[in-house]
């Protein structure tokens, strides 16, 4: 459980969630999973070191005699030149080249098997970022709004117990009472949903940062008054970086090397299996002249009836690569679609939040005058009351509107690829433009990728 020294932040947040998320977790040991069997490629790749023995004892000598082949007469008394006890070990090295070939491009299917998961963890960062992003500004955005709340509920329930007495004391008619009544009622209902949205907008972030169900947190202070300056995108410059960044497009990319490779098995498997092989013996029967030896040479067998059938798998393995390729093709035209609505959603939304700023001012400046005109005695109470829940809801559409905002502009950096917790360490730039130092990063790791192997396995 994530240890929270005090008010939690967005960076804290997006740092607690990368350390802690089950699903960051979950993408993280299943590419040490993948990493573990890359070691076992290229451990595959070895030559095969035997060792035997044998230690036996016959109950007859090992004997034999000899017939001639013209007369058909024995023509070698029985004789033995075995013992009755045995006694020999060996060690032979056996190196079968198309084996190592074989084992190779495994290997390096498998390194690039690791970098697709390094990929998809990536990718997992960077959604998971995204949505503590989202998860932690409308937080504190409902929390404001709580607040007003809880302070507006005071006077409703004051309103409502004034309004009992008055149609006790016959001051208000009984109709009017009621009417009055529940308009109070459905306001309170209302308050109470603000409320509910906070608390569950808190619970959701701290399943996100990894707290266990039930566990409170408390947020960080934000000046919510100033809205912030909409930014200026260059979208050319973005689409670039979202090609050059984006992870799902260096995973086809991998998986098309994989794809070659495995067409390159299929050739491969057709070729003469050649070993090369070294052994060394030693024996004790005493009837040897030589106790131990050597033995080298090399030996080759061909499978001729495989041929055709490689053949085929060939040529469907050199379909499914152009199929990758297509696939990559069309994953690059989403990106840029996300990218468009994304830029699209972010100028809507920064258009809204203008809207519903000015709509909040005009209701707090009427709220204002009503106060105003409450304290000369040209208002009742009544009035002003739901002015205040007026204002409210106008104020609560407009930190609806921040956080959708600050989540429009989060979506931007992760669509494009992206380190969202960076961007939110740091003041926003007007125009948002690719960094050549910026790199893969502990956390939310969201940067250029290295290259697919397909040269050498990686280690």
């Amino acid at each position: 459980m994530p240890a929270l020294a005090g008010p939690l932040t967005l960076q804290e947040a997006l740092e607690l969630a990368a350390r802690h998320n089950i699903e960051v977790w979950l993408a993280a040991q299943q590419r040490k999973v993948e990493q573990e069997l890359a070691t076992h490629s290229l451990l595959k790749m070895l030559p095969s070191l035997l060792a035997g023995g044998e230690s036996s004892r016959r109950s007859e000598y090992e004997a034999s005699s000899s017939e001639s082949l013209a007369t058909g007469q024995e023509s070698l008394e029985p004789s033995f030149s075995s013992e009755k006890e045995v006694n020999r070990w060996d060690v032979s090295g056996i190196w079968n080249l198309l084996d190592f070939g074989i084992s190779y491009l495994r290997a390096r299917q498998q390194a690039n098997r690791v970098l697709i998961a390094a990929e998809r963890e990536r990718r997992v960062r960077q959604n998971l970022a995204l949505e503590v992003t989202r998860t932690w500004w409308q937080a504190v955005t409902a929390r404001e709004v709580a607040r007003q709340a809880d302070e507006l509920a005071e006077r409703v329930a004051a309103a409502l117990d004034k309004l009992g007495r008055q149609v006790a004391e016959k001051a208000i008619s009984e109709v009017d009472g009621l009417k009055r009544e529940t308009m109070l009622l459905e306001q309170q209902e209302e308050l109470e949903r603000y409320k509910r949205s906070y608390l569950a907008a808190k619970a959701e972030l701290a399943a996100l940062i990894g707290l266990p169900p039930g566990a409170d947190l408390s947020l960080a202070e934000v000046d919510l008054e100033q809205p912030p300056s909409p930014a200026e995108f260059d979208v050319e410059e973005l689409e670039r970086e979202a090609l050059r960044r984006r992870p799902e497009l260096y995973e086809k990319d991998l998986e098309e090397a994989i794809s070659r490779d495995e067409a390159r098995l299929a050739l491969a498997q057709m070729l003469p299996s050649v070993s090369l092989f070294w052994r060394f013996d030693h024996d004790n029967n005493r009837y040897l002249a030589f106790k131990h030896w050597h033995t080298a040479g090399i030996r080759a067998s061909w499978d001729l009836l495989t041929i055709p059938q490689q053949l085929a798998h060939h040529g469907a393995l050199k379909h499914q690569t152009e199929l990758v390729i297509r696939q990559r093709l069309a994953v690059a035209v989403a990106i840029l679609t996300q990218l468009q609505l994304a830029l699209i959603d972010y100028t809507d939304t920064a258009e809204r939040l203008t809207l519903a700023r000015a709509i909040a001012d005009r209701h707090q400046a009427l709220l204002l005058a009503l106060q105003s005109a409450a304290g000369e005695g040209k208002s009742h109470g009544g009035e002003t009351l739901d002015q205040e829940l007026k204002a409210l809801k106008a104020r609560a559409r407009y930190l609806t509107g921040y956080a959708a905002l600050m989540t429009a502009e989060a979506r931007v950096w992760s669509t494009i690829g992206r380190d969202v917790s960076a961007a939110s360490s740091k003041p926003r730039p007007t125009t948002i433009a690719p960094s050549a130092a910026e790199g893969p990063e502990a956390g939310v790791e969201i940067g250029t990728t290295t290259q697919p192997c397909d040269s050498q396995p990686a280690p």
